[in-house]
C-alpha cells in the first residue's frame, strides 16, 4: 500500500500545546519538568472521540509512540513528516503523493484497547510533523472532526 497515500486519506491542521507543570516557585523545577518533556523517549498518545492527548511533543531523541484507544470507535494514529515546501493541507490534497509527506508509522487500536507501538529507529529529523486518523465516520475521516495534531521538531 502506497504510504503517501494512506497519509493523504488522513491530514489537517492544528496546533498543539504541551504543558510542563512543576511544584512551588524554584526556577530549576520548572527547567527540569520542561527538560524531561522536551526530551521524551516514548511519546503517550491517548486518543478519544475526535481528539488526541500527547504527553509530550516527540523529539529527535524519541524512539517509540504509544497509542491508548480511550474512544468508543476504532482509531489510528498516522504519524509522518510533511516534507519542506508543503504544509498538511498540501500533503491531504495531493493524496500523500508529489513528496509532499513521508509515513513515519502507523498503529490501530479497538475501543478501548493499546496499539502495537510505532518503533522509530532512527533520530527523528528536525522538520514539521503530524498525527492523525484518517478512519471515517458517517463518511468523514476522523481528522476533519478534529482527531489530528501538527507539531514541530528542532534539532
Amino acid at each position: 500500500m502506497n504510504v503517501l497515500r494512506i497519509l493523504t486519506c488522513a491530514l489537517g491542521s492544528l496546533a498543539i500545546s504541551v504543558f510542563a507543570v512543576a511544584c512551588g516557585d524554584d526556577d530549576e523545577d520548572t527547567a527540569a519538568t520542561t527538560t524531561a518533556a522536551a526530551s521524551a523517549e516514548t511519546v503517550n498518545v491517548t486518543g478519544e472521540d475526535f481528539s488526541y492527548d500527547l504527553s509530550a511533543t516527540p523529539t529527535t531523541e524519541t524512539k517509540e509512540i504509544t497509542f491508548e484507544n480511550a474512544g468508543k470507535q476504532p482509531h489510528e494514529v498516522l504519524f509522518a513528516r510533511i516534507n519542506e515546501g508543503y504544509t498538511l493541507q498540501d500533503a491531504i490534497d495531493a493524496k500523500g503523493k508529489k513528496g509532499t509527506a513521508e509515513m513515519i508509522g502507523r498503529t490501530f487500536a479497538e475501543p478501548g484497547k493499546e496499539g502495537k507501538p510505532i518503533e522509530i529507529d532512527q533520530p527523528l529529523e528536525p522538520g514539521h510533523y503530524a498525527m492523525l486518523c484518517a478512519i471515517p465516520f458517517k463518511g468523514t475521516p476522523h481528522y476533519e472532526l478534529g482527531m489530528q495534531e501538527e507539531f514541530d521538531i528542532t534539532g
